[in-house]
């Protein structure tokens, strides 16, 4: 953490505008967690205002939006890209007069936030969430990598600060030429997700008894989230002669054909609230694959459910997982790593293992990561007149 400068008393809320191609009720860890950090900060000392792709289903705001023009995705269908939007950008701030703005995402909406606060001379700060230049070489365009990395890190070096959620992640950027890179970790809403939602009546409809070791995997069903090795791990433990089964929660390019290659396994399709949160607690272990993640909310989420983890030891499972205590961290980045963890894990006592997990998730409450994101903002309010500035003509 960087030390807080002292802000000037202010006798009015401090206008922040949040910039962002997603947002709720879009099912993401972004929007999901964007809308639990601006739930956690005061509204006493913040009035919000989010400039937004339009939603694409029913939604009742909960803040001021404003809503942009967007287009699909190719490898991600369910999100929206936003289109420049300089000039609707404009007027808007010509009313609303922000103090400070906050880019969540790094595409052609957040540029035309970007231009306009460096024209207006606001300060900016901005959010590193997805690994995008990662995510190409699962699709087949790994050669484009390198541009997109160009791309992120002059759009995050023309803001005040990058925020990202893990201490690996801005390690990892830091040595890739990002400036001024501080991390806020994620939270987890520990009242949803919560052992006590645990339901007998889904065991019963996956066909699991109490002695039945439920694995779950929650997350978008693609080829970057590594689907197969936790497939692989679920066949290991089979093949031992494990009492397991295998739930699968998202949706994604890759569900209709693994649901056809592997009928013993439950495909549930998306869940979202307190379904999810029931899919969550009825479940035994967590099963979580992917390599690409800067944070991996639904780690926090598992572990705040009651289940113990199996991961690779990156972003939340770095921070939260104590190896042997509330789940298991495969000792190196291989396949054969993750599958002999997740096997280890059904050799502990995994009842002990789940209760910790649930004790670490609480004590990562969203309120104490909302009030350290309130002092970034106040921090870089009073040294605005500083080298942190964002203003820079040669983006105007």
């Amino acid at each position: 953490m960087i030390p807080v400068c002292s802000a000037p008393e202010r006798t009015e809320p401090i206008r922040l505008a949040i910039v962002t191609e997603t947002y709720v009720p879009d099912v993401n860890g972004v929007a999901n967690s964007l809308r639990q950090l601006l739930r956690a900060l005061d509204p006493q000392r913040f009035r919000i205002q989010i400039i937004r792709t339009r939603p694409r289903q029913e939604w009742t705001p909960e803040h001021s939006e404003v809503w942009c023009r967007g287009v699909t995705i190719p490898m991600y269908p369910d999100l929206q890209l936003g289109l420049p939007a300089r000039r609707k950008i404009r007027r808007v701030w010509e009313t609303f007069q922000p103090d400070i703005v906050y880019i969540a995402t790094e595409g052609p909406l957040g540029m035309s936030a970007l231009k306009e606060a460096g024209r207006r001379g606001l300060p900016v700060l901005s959010a590193f969430h997805t690994n995008f230049h990662r995510y190409s070489s699962f699709y087949g365009l790994g050669w484009i990598k390198t541009l997109t990395l160009n791309w992120l890190r002059r759009f995050h070096n023309r803001t005040a600060m990058t925020i990202v959620p893990a201490a690996d992640i801005a390690r990892d950027l830091r040595e890739q030429g990002f400036h001024n890179v501080q991390v806020l970790s994620h939270g987890v809403d520990c009242h949803l997700f919560h052992p006590r939602r645990r339901s007998v009546a889904l065991r019963d409809q996956w066909r699991a008894s109490e002695q039945t070791r439920v694995l779950l995997y929650v997350g978008r069903i693609a080829a970057e989230k590594n689907i197969p090795l936790a497939i692989q791990a679920w066949q290991s433990l089979t093949a031992q002669g494990e009492d397991v089964r295998l739930v699968m929660v998202g949706d994604g390019p890759m569900r209709a054909s693994l649901q056809q290659q592997y009928p013993r396994i439950v495909f549930a399709g998306v869940q979202t609230g307190d379904m999810l949160a029931r899919y969550f607690a009825s479940a035994d272990v967590f099963l979580f694959p992917s390599q690409t993640e800067t944070f991996g909310l639904v780690t926090l989420e598992a572990m705040a459910s009651g289940l113990a983890v199996v991961a690779f030891p990156q972003a939340a499972a770095a921070i939260h997982i104590r190896d042997g205590d509330n789940g298991m961290l495969a000792p190196s980045l291989e396949d054969e790593a993750f599958i002999h963890a997740a096997c280890e894990l059904l050799n502990q006592n995994v009842a002990n293992m789940r209760q910790s997990a649930r004790l670490q998730a609480e004590s990562a409450s969203w309120e104490s990561i909302g009030e350290y994101f309130s002092s970034l903002i106040q921090s870089e309010l009073a040294g605005s007149g500083s080298a942190l500035h964002c203003a820079d003509s040669r983006m105007v």
